[in-house]
């Protein structure tokens, strides 16, 4: 009876290391995996159709490989962050599926759209700061011309004045008269003075 107790515990304790030991190589040789493109996959709780099943996973599902039997040809898996189970290793693929692709390129798709339209804005925003800046240019020329213009009209108003001016006998002789009376006012200062012993007694 002794020996029974004995040999029992012996398989347990043995059965107990394996298990752990197994667990530790399938931590090891865990790395990231994804379900191949079926529609979805049974998981056992054993490595054969013949334990329950515990679960589905979709197609394109991400997974972490754990480890296999290489006797049934089950991969063991673990999803949805701390479940385990066992399926066929054929559906076990380490790209991404085709679900997967098409989310990634979704995803790239909506990202490049986003991208033309900020792009199709800078745009819009660049013609009109363009057409802006060319109607200031075409008004500061208008302006420039119109300046010109006004130059112009003003510059043949003085030219016709001045000779208008000229043209005035009154005019012309006031400026004599003028000039007459600012010599004969200047001309005795500039003359040298008689001495007072040539003047008649």
């Amino acid at each position: 009876m002794f020996r029974l107790i004995k040999s029992t515990l012996l398989v347990i304790i043995s059965a107990v290391c394996l298990s752990i030991s197994g667990a530790a190589q399938a931590q090891d040789n865990s790395k990231p995996a994804f379900i191949s493109d079926a529609l979805f996959v049974y998981l056992h709780s054993g490595p054969s159709n013949q334990y329950r099943i515990v679960g589905t996973v979709n197609a394109g599902q991400s997974v972490t490989y754990l480890g296999e039997d290489s006797e049934t040809g089950y991969a063991q898996v673990q999803y949805e962050t701390n479940k385990t189970g066992w399926l066929p290793k054929e559906y076990v693929t380490y790209t991404p599926g085709l679900v997967t692709q098409l989310e990634n390129l979704q995803q790239e798709y909506a990202g490049s759209n986003e991208r033309i339209l900020q792009l199709e804005q800078q745009r819009d925003q660049l013609n009109s700061q363009l057409n802006q800046a060319v109607t200031e240019r075409q008004t500061a020329l208008e302006q420039l011309d119109q300046a010109n213009r006004a130059y112009q009209q003003l510059k043949v108003q003085l030219e016709n004045t001045q000779s208008s001016i000229w043209e005035k006998p009154m005019v012309l002789g006031a400026f004599i008269l003028f000039g007459g009376l600012l010599l004969g006012l200047l001309l005795p200062l500039l003359l040298p003075k008689r001495r007072g012993g040539d003047r008649w007694m």
